[in-house]
Order: C-alpha cells, then structure tokens, then sequence
C-alpha cells in the first residue's frame, strides 16, 4: 500500500521513509507558499522523528522559509502556534496512532488539511529532482510555545478554577506524557489529576498509541476504578485524539462520547452546525437536531471533517475515531481543550460521566469491521453492492451506505491498511443480525463468509447476545 494516503502520508520507517524523502516534500511544501513566508514544524516522539524532522526543516529552509522548529510537542500545540504565530503552514513528522516502526506526515497550508490532489502533488514533487532555486536558503529557528498555549487555555477555563474533580490521564508514553498533567493542574488548580504510562517512550510500551481501541484502556478503566476517579481520559500518539473512561470504569463507546459532548456544549449548538463521521449512529444526528443543531454528514478522516467545519462555519465536529472539532479553534481539534471542556461542564453541573452515558440513546450497531482485501478489487466490490441494493437511499460520500427500514450498511474502502471496512446498525438486535445476513448474501462467498464471521466474533456470536 502507499504511503501517500488520501489526507496524509504514512509508512514504514526503515522500508518505505527516508531522510531524503522528508527533504523533498519540505522542498515541495516550501514552493506553495511565498518565499520567507512563516512555517512552524514539529513531531512526535518516535525514535525515527528526529532525524526525518530535520531533514524536513532542511527541505523548508531551501525553499528559502522563515522555519520555526518547535521540536517534539503534540500535535494539537503545533496547530496552535501555526495560529499564534499567524504562520502561513504547518508540518507534523507523526504517524499518530500507528505502531512505533511507522511514521508520516501531516501539514497544513493556509487554515485547511490537505486534499488527496495536494497528496498527490507532494508525491509529484519528490520523484521531481532538486532542480535550481531562486530563493535565498534560510536558517531555522526554534520556540517554546508552552507557557502560551496553557496560559491560553488558563485564560479559557478561568470560570471553572473551583472545579474539584479527581482524573486519572494516560498519554500512552506519546506526545502528552509528562506535560499533560502539569498543564491539566495549572488549568484546574483544585481538582486531582493522576497519571499511568507518563514516561516519553519512542517504543510507547510495546504498544500502537491507539486510544480508540478499548483492549488499550484496561490500565486506565483500573486506575480510574482503583481511584475512585470522576474521569479517565487516554490520548493518543501524537495527542490529538482521546477516549473517555467514567467514573465506574467504563469505557465509553465513540456513540456515548460524542453524545457527553453534545451535552457540554448545549445552547451553543442552537442555530448551529454540527459535522460528524458517516460512521455514527443516527442517533447522534437527532440528539443534535434536539439540541437544535443542524448535522452535516462528512466521510471518515481528520482532514475531511476539519474542512467541512471550515467550509460551513460548523460549531462542533466530531469523528468515530476520537478527533472533536470546535469553532473556537478555527475548526481544529485538539485533545486536552476538548478534555477540559468536560471538564468545566462536569464541575460546573456536578453531573458524573456514567450518567451521561446512560442518557445517551440506545444503539444496536457494530464497531468497524475489517476485511484484508486487495486494494485494486474494492471499487467494483463497492460498486456491486450499491448496484445490489439500488432499490434503497444510498450516500456515497465514502464507499456506499445504505438506508433500509431495518437500519444501515457501510462499506467503504480503509484508507490506513489494505482493507474494506463495514458497520452496521439495526432498530434492534434482531434487525441487525437480519441486515447484516442480507448484506453479506451480495458479496461474493469468501468475503461473505470472512464478514460474517467477523460480526459473530465481535457480536459475541451474534446481535442479540
């Protein structure tokens, strides 16, 4: 599979990146702005980031940019002081939540995430050669945004100082660990803030830095139990996503997070748009329309959400993987605003996490199924099932979803692995193991029978048990 994804790049640190290639797309990155323009780097903390970053500031500094190497810092403050610094784009050496080996590339050029055109034109720049330059080459400098970015975050949250809560943390030895903490208590100086897994760690314990999976958050559902804790929150890789644990040792599911924020932001979302994944539930979308916020469907993907929340002035955001979007940050995410949010509203309204979890509506949908399937068959997979199903409402945003009266199907291609996805959600159980047979009985037997396992095995076999 490539490593030019649709909104970013992504591979092998040994095989598939090098040094070179970062210098190349620095280079390339560097030709879309204006020469001396502002550009703020950084990266998280995997052993192969130092290096790779450097050679993108070098790739930068020839195309004669005025570089401010901010050095490894979560994602979230990178976006931050690209908007602090007025600074015309952004580079992130990351590969998020992927495991240690992996790393990639994130950038912004303006207030907007790459398209795959703009992937793809970074790719056409680094099978170009160098080439001669007219631009004067530059020297990078480095700054330490920290002090600002919490003192900002201080200065939101200064209605919420009386906030006594306690929260156990778990940046997954990424990008947050041994600063999330510290930040967290000058932001809400009487609550108490523990940590697990707060050690920097290129390796991130042996473990993917993946916050959405929930076999990853048992440490943390213990600790908080343990504890006797208001809240558990977990980031992932690079900080910019999270998951939350309540107060009994729950984790929630990404139907349940969503709703808890919905619930933070209330009155806010009157009059307002609200975007989120196609992976939802419906349900998410009427709990907005209660809320009276208008929902705006968007396909899967940090760079898709973010520009739809440009585009139509949205108020929140949210995707299935844990990125939440907020109009105040001019469309961006970021993972401890979001966590302080919870926060302020938990201290404010004394309401606990597992009640707001259990006023979240009911769902009979499963989580994302994964079949390995070779990357140049799945548009005429895809194609045969909306032809299959050509009789109901389909979205073809990503991939087909189709609407019956029983509930929904999706089927889309992965855009991180060689990998068609697929989630399902019913009226009831009942409905759900009905749709999902009917589904797999328009595909072709093998993939029948490997997506009908998959269900069974994370339904616990079968819906209704």
């Amino acid at each position: 599979m490539s490593v030019y994804r649709p909104c970013d790049i992504r591979g092998d640190a040994t095989s598939e990146l090098s040094a070179e290639l970062y210098e190349a797309w620095g280079r390339g990155l560097g030709q879309q702005v204006t020469e001396e323009a502002k550009f703020v780097v950084g990266g998280d903390g995997r052993a192969s980031t130092p290096t790779f970053l450097a050679a993108l500031v070098d790739g930068l500094c020839q195309a004669g940019l005025d570089v401010v190497d901010l050095g490894p810092l979560p994602t979230p403050m990178i976006y931050y002081a690209k908007h602090r610094l007025s600074a015309a784009g952004c580079a992130i050496v990351t590969a998020s939540h992927n495991p240690a080996s992996m790393n990639g590339l994130k950038w912004m050029i303006g207030d907007r995430p790459p398209t795959p055109q703009d992937v793809a034109a970074l790719q056409t720049a680094a099978q170009s050669p160098a080439g001669a330059t007219t631009r004067r080459r530059t020297a990078p400098r480095t700054l330490d945004v920290s002090f600002d970015y919490v003192a900002h975050l201080q200065e939101t949250f200064v209605d919420s100082l009386t906030a006594q809560l306690r929260v156990v943390l778990d940046p997954m030895h990424g990008a947050w660990a041994d600063r999330v903490r510290r930040y967290l208590h000058a932001i809400f100086p009487q609550c108490l803030f523990s940590t697990i897994h707060d050690t920097p760690d290129s390796q991130f314990g042996g473990h993917s830095p993946d916050c959405s999976q929930p076999d990853r958050l048992g440490d943390l559902c213990d600790a908080v139990y343990r504890e006797r804790a208001h809240l558990g929150v977990a980031f992932d890789g690079d900080g910019d996503r999270l998951a939350l644990v309540d107060d009994q040792g729950v984790v929630l599911g990404p139907e349940e997070a969503v709703f808890a924020l919905l619930a933070c932001l209330g009155e806010e979302l009157r009059g307002g748009t609200f975007v989120h994944d196609l992976k939802y539930s419906d349900r998410i979308a009427e709990t907005a329309r209660q809320l009276g916020a208008k929902p705006v469907v968007e396909r899967s993907g940090h760079a898709f959400l973010r520009r739809r929340m440009v585009d139509t002035g949205a108020c929140f955001g949210a995707e299935a993987s844990g990125h939440y979007f907020h109009h105040v940050l001019g469309g961006g995410d970021d993972a401890l605003y979001t966590a302080c949010r919870l926060i302020a509203y938990m201290g404010h309204s004394g309401r606990l996490l597992s009640e707001l979890r259990r006023d979240c509506p009911r769902v009979y949908m499963t989580p994302d199924l994964r079949v390995p399937t070779v990357t140049d068959g799945q548009v005429s997979l895809i194609e045969r099932v909306r032809q299959a199903w050509d009789g109901y409402p389909t979205q073809t945003v990503d991939g087909v979803r189709i609407q019956t009266p029983g509930g929904w199907a999706l089927m889309r291609s992965s855009v991180t692995e060689p990998a068609l996805t697929f989630r399902f959600e019913g009226l009831d159980w009942h409905a759900l193991d009905d749709l999902v047979e009917r589904f797999c009985d328009t595909l072709p037997d093998e993939l029948s029978e490997e997506l009908w396992g998959r269900y069974r095995a994370a339904m616990g076999a079968g819906g209704s048990a």
